[in-house]
């Protein structure tokens, strides 16, 4: 991320180390990674719910179900809203979020490459509920966890934390 204006004065900001700028009058600004969670659903029968990519990046790319978190937001806030809003599940319809793993992805936008921090997190499905695609999500696919291709994942948090769970086994307890 690039950035060449102070956000709290206007002023020239001048990079002073790798992600870190200051400007003539004193403010220091931190070109901190962008935070987005996610959120990898299992089914009764071992299946994992795959969101497929319905703009780029990765537009018809496997995806876990999450996104950008909003404002001051926590990972487990963003993860029930996005959830709600990609596949219209609320929180009674899986159970409580359980942490996999976090780590830094690449997100072209706009002509530019954004760094994100990923928390990636599992749950099970509770129930049937019906799952209705929306948002940034064109699709949406239980596939068995044991046939899932990592390497069709495109985000590579998303993909470390599947290949976690896939490896944990937590999802047969």
């Amino acid at each position: 991320m690039e950035l060449n204006y102070c956000r709290r004065c206007g002023t020239q900001l001048k990079r002073t180390a790798q992600d870190i700028y200051a400007c003539q009058n004193g403010h220091t600004i931190y070109a901190n990674a962008a935070p987005a969670s996610s959120l990898w659903i299992v089914n009764d029968t071992n299946e994992v719910l795959v969101a497929i990519r319905g703009r780029e990046p990765g537009l018809g790319g496997f995806d876990a179900p999450g996104g950008f978190n909003d404002g001051a937001e926590s990972f487990e806030d963003a993860i029930a809203r996005e959830i709600k809003e990609e596949l219209g599940l609320d929180p009674d319809d899986y159970t409580k979020p359980l942490y996999l793993l976090s780590a830094i992805d690449d997100y072209a936008f706009a002509g530019e490459e954004i760094k994100v921090l990923s928390p990636v997190y599992w749950s099970k499905l509770i129930g049937n509920p019906v799952i209705t695609p929306s948002d940034d999500v064109a699709e949406a696919r239980f596939i068995p966890i044991s046939d899932l291709n990592p390497n069709d994942i495109f985000f590579d948090a998303p993909r470390a934390g599947f290949i976690a769970l896939r490896d944990s086994g937590l999802y047969n307890k």
